[in-house]
């Protein structure tokens, strides 16, 4: 969404806007993730990110903000993701005649959760390896068939 704040914008001013915005991310717990968004105006906008539920935690180890003068990307990234970065992110671009506002969703696949269904579905197949064993021990015992 673009807001423009002056009705006529001086010559050769622009609002900002995104000529790539950020991709929405599914990725798992402890990866490397990236938002990426390109964006224009004149003068130069100000980028900044927020998230819906609590505040950027901006460190080294959690997530940095950066702009890359080669490739003109603004990114906010993730070196490690964590279950509790999963959120909708906010990309805010402003200068003096307007703000542009992009919307991209982090989801974060927990590898405790996986570990602990595959641990259950091993828990059960031996439960059920036991049972079948038992069953077919009877039956032998019954027809007396020890082999």
């Amino acid at each position: 969404m673009i807001t423009q704040f002056l009705e006529e914008l001086p010559e050769g001013m622009t609002t900002p806007d995104f000529t790539r915005k950020p991709i929405a991310l599914t990725i798992q717990e402890g990866k490397f993730a990236v938002f990426k968004a390109k964006i224009v105006g004149n003068p130069a906008p100000v980028v900044t990110w927020s998230r819906a539920n609590g505040e950027i935690h901006f460190h080294q180890d959690v997530c940095v903000q950066k702009y890359d003068e080669t490739s003109q990307e603004h990114t906010i990234e993730f070196p490690k993701v964590a279950e509790e970065d999963a959120d909708t992110y906010k990309c805010f671009a402003t200068n003096e005649y307007g703000k542009a506002v992009c919307t991209v969703v982090l989801n974060v696949i927990s590898v405790g959760f996986s570990k602990t269904k595959e641990l259950q579905k091993t828990q059960v197949e031996v439960i059920l390896m036991e049972r079948v064993r038992k069953s077919l021990w009877s039956q032998r015992r019954r027809s007396g068939k020890f082999s």
